[in-house]
């Protein structure tokens, strides 16, 4: 049977195809960006990098040569994150610079650091954060005490199985004769408390043991700290 359609017909039926053709086309292109969008999250870990004190906090300071631990301290961190993000890892420094973060016009050295304590830990709180890392020096009255420490929050099975990989790397990449054993911290620090992201706080070594203490002072030996942490890391998340 022939069918006759009328030339404004006609029109009307090649419209309503090119409409076809074109939502069809942007449902496919919406699907492209869905997947496009979708492989933009890379999955990078992302890690918090917290460098202990600076600014009028010094934390210890060496009675051999004033060395001071916030300067340390800041340059073991810097490392780490340069280590990190030369493996895809996405850092987050709680500070990059010798300073404490509190409001204008704050009074007294208690104040101020307390101020700051507090923006570090909201900062990881808030961060969406894997893991932070706060690296510390230690110092003791006695002056025989030496080698780095890992301490961990009570509670926190994940906290304490990072300190555990990061202990043994900083055995293994710098002084297998440190025997310590990664310890539970339970005190009262602002950093460890009701804890949103496992964390963990790393002793380098001790300003009191002069041997330690140069070796501190040292860039060489600091790189070889940042990239014990930094490798601890890294095996943490190869072993989830």
């Amino acid at each position: 049977m022939i069918l006759v359609i009328k030339k404004d017909k006609i029109a009307l039926i090649a419209l309503i195809f090119l409409l076809s053709v074109a939502v069809i086309s942007l449902n496919i292109a919406s699907g492209q960006n869905a997947v496009e969008v979708a492989n933009d999250d890379t999955g990078k870990r992302t890690v918090v990098i917290d460098a202990g004190h600076g600014g009028e906090d010094p934390g210890a300071v060496s009675d051999y040569s004033g060395l001071k631990e916030k300067d340390v301290n800041l340059i073991i961190a810097k490392k780490v994150r340069e280590l990190l993000e030369a493996e895809n890892y996405n850092v987050i420094m709680t500070r990059e610079e010798d300073v404490l973060n509190y409001k204008e016009g704050t009074q007294g050295y208690t104040s101020k650091r307390g101020q700051d304590l507090t923006a570090r830990k909201k900062l990881i709180d808030e961060s969406g954060a894997d893991i932070a890392v706060s690296i510390h020096l230690n110092k003791f009255s006695q002056t025989q005490y030496h080698g780095a420490q890992v301490f961990f929050p009570p509670r926190s099975e994940e906290s304490k199985r990072l300190a555990d990989i990061i202990q043994k790397s900083l055995r293994d990449n710098v002084d297998p004769e440190n025997k310590r054993e990664a310890l539970v911290k339970d005190t009262k620090l602002i950093i460890l408390k009701n804890l949103k992201v496992p964390t963990v706080i790393v002793e380098c070594g001790f300003l009191s043991n002069q041997e330690e203490e140069k070796k501190l002072a040292d860039k060489d030996y600091q790189e070889k700290l940042a990239i014990a942490i930094k490798e601890g890391i890294v095996k943490y998340f190869e072993q989830q």
